[in-house]
């Protein structure tokens, strides 16, 4: 019957072509998976910046900083680092549509705000000589804006010509208890003027703090000296010293008070600055100096930092405050670490380096040999699918040439004929196969000839073998269409010899 013929290689061939796709579709899922890991190390090993632009920028959109207002402290209202927050807006608003908050904090204190996370500040300006900064883990430098100059006022009428001579009530700048000290302070200690001699005298140098604005305080007898460290065109000198009643007082041995002081360096505030017809002072004054620099949380999202300081490089912003800004120079940030955007963006226009040049080289050997891998297992694949239709094929010839022995050594007429039913099935199923895939051109061709040869073999069976001629299908009768005159109303039968 035709179970017989239902051989197993056919179904096993099946079940192994349904198992081989299931597996192929969880090889793909975890080739996707594997891919996708290997594009993100190449991609964080040959194109690093590349890499932390999109980390930083699927954990800011993550997070939900994106939408908040920025926070950045920046000292007294009076004095420089508000000044050049000011500015900074203005160009912020104008390139990159926002601003940030700007607030008036005592400048010793940033740092500790900073890292207040009740605070919510996210960038301050400091100076060079902030020990603070420099042992704090989570802030991060983004640039170096302009030396700042510490200055000391005396009144004309003083008596003081160096700052040794300094004593009494000095206000060395403002800042709440607990608070790093000022810049003033720890020179006056430098110098040993706020220490108590060992006689018992009560220290040369009395400490007090700002009641109202310098001027004001000179006048009312609150101090005799006052020290601030600012920008050579900060405001708040401008101010005090613009009616000329007041001199700066030169730090003669500079060299070595910078040397004891780590983040300042020796300088000189040049002559014919401020006063009336610009003659304050005189001459040059020796003191030291600091950088101001522009420092923010490790946290802060790098596109922040990027537009930061593509305004802090754009002409007019240096113009706008006097400053003499350039890259160079930004990225000496003394002994902070600058934060991964600035560094990416102070070395976006360095040469091709070796280093880099061998990360290219190693990743192009690395796309060679998975380009041959690939090429490899394309080509096991293919040598495996043909092996698979070579067995199908062949388990379906042998099923085929089975039933053409039988149909040829059958003495039953209807045994010949359920054996063709057989092939008929046979061939019906090959041909889906051959459209599933399973089987090629050539393989499908020579079923079908097989197929024929069945069938012939039929036909050609000998007359002894033959139904009977009331059990064969008579073949439909030749005819030849009726001639005009014929009674009938169809065609004439051709009688046969």
């Amino acid at each position: 019957g035709a179970g017989a013929f239902d051989a197993s290689p056919q179904d096993c061939y099946h079940l192994a072509r349904m198992r081989m796709r299931g597996w192929w579709a969880a090889g793909l899922v975890g080739a996707i998976g594997v891919g996708s890991v290997l594009v993100i190390a190449a991609l964080q090993f040959l194109a690093p910046d590349l890499a932390y632009h999109l980390r930083d920028r699927a954990r800011e959109i993550g997070s939900g900083n994106g939408r908040r207002t920025f926070r950045i402290a920046l000292g007294t209202t009076t004095g420089s680092s508000y000044r050049m927050g000011t500015v900074l807006n203005r160009y912020l608003q104008e390139k990159s549509g926002y601003q940030l908050e700007l607030l008036a904090t005592a400048s010793p204190g940033n740092v500790g705000a900073l890292l207040d996370r009740n605070e919510r500040i996210d960038l301050a300006t400091i100076n060079s000589a902030d020990d603070d900064a420099a042992k704090a883990s989570g802030v991060v430098a983004l640039a170096a804006l302009e030396p700042q100059y510490f200055m000391v006022f005396v009144p004309n009428a003083s008596p003081v010509q160096e700052f040794r001579d300094l004593a009494g009530a000095v206000n060395p700048g403002a800042r709440q208890p607990g608070q790093p000290a000022t810049l003033g302070e720890r020179v006056l200690e430098y110098y040993g003027l706020t220490a108590a001699s060992p006689n018992g005298p009560a220290p040369r140098v009395a400490i007090v703090r700002p009641k109202g604005g310098m001027a004001t305080d000179f006048e009312a007898g609150l101090m005799t000296a006052v020290s601030r460290t600012q920008t050579l065109h900060s405001d708040l000198i401008e101010g005090l010293v613009s009616g000329g009643e007041y001199r700066l007082v030169p730090i003669r041995d500079h060299d070595a008070l910078a040397k004891s002081i780590p983040g300042t360096r020796p300088g000189f505030i040049p002559s014919g600055l401020y006063g009336p017809d610009r003659r304050i002072p005189a001459e040059p004054v020796p003191t030291i100096t600091t950088t101001q620099l522009l420092v923010g949380r490790a946290d802060l999202p790098g596109r922040v930092v990027r537009d930061l300081l593509e305004v802090i490089y754009d002409p007019r912003f240096a113009r706008d405050l006097q400053y003499d800004l350039s890259e160079q120079n930004g990225r000496a940030v003394a002994s902070l670490l600058l934060h991964p955007a600035a560094d990416i963006y102070y070395h976006r226009n360095d040469l091709l380096t070796s280093d880099r040049l061998g990360r290219l080289s190693f990743v192009a050997s690395s796309i060679a040999a998975l380009a041959a891998a690939l090429q490899f297992v394309v080509r096991y694949r293919r040598n495996e699918h043909v092996k698979g239709r070579r067995s199908l094929l062949r388990s379906e010839l042998a099923k085929l040439d089975a039933i053409r022995q039988r149909v040829e050594a059958s003495p039953d007429p209807r045994e010949a004929q359920a054996l063709m039913r057989d092939a008929h099935d046979l061939l019906s199923d090959a041909e889906r196969d051959a459209a599933a895939g399973l089987l090629d051109a050539q393989g499908i061709a020579s079923l079908r000839s097989l197929h024929h040869v069945c069938w012939l073999s039929m036909r050609q069976r000998s007359p002894a073998r033959e139904p009977p001629e009331s059990a064969r299908v008579q073949p439909a009768a030749l005819s030849v269409p009726a001639p005009p005159d014929s009674p009938g109303p169809g065609p004439v039968p051709i009688a046969r010899s």
